[in-house]
């Protein structure tokens, strides 16, 4: 996961948001965690810049929703 340009987390960021949702952040914070807790600082600051992706791009999400006025599930309000 380690990249110098972060497309790799921003395609990791894309890839856990499909699969888990809004559980993504939740995951990927659990993740890091983990990392640091087991002395792995790199691993740990790479899933951050992931968080950080996913945190990014949920917020885009719902900003975009408010705009349009439709509902997180698809659905107008």
């Amino acid at each position: 996961m380690t990249t110098t340009d972060g497309s790799d987390d921003h395609k990791l960021a894309c890839d856990m948001i499909d699969v888990h949702g809004r559980e993504a952040s939740t995951i990927a914070r659990e993740n890091a965690r983990a990392a640091a807790l087991a002395g792995q600082a790199a691993q740990a600051k790479s899933w951050i810049r992931v968080l950080g992706n996913i945190q990014r791009q949920q917020a885009g999400k719902a900003s975009a929703v408010q705009e349009t006025g439709d509902s997180p599930s698809g659905n107008h309000t």
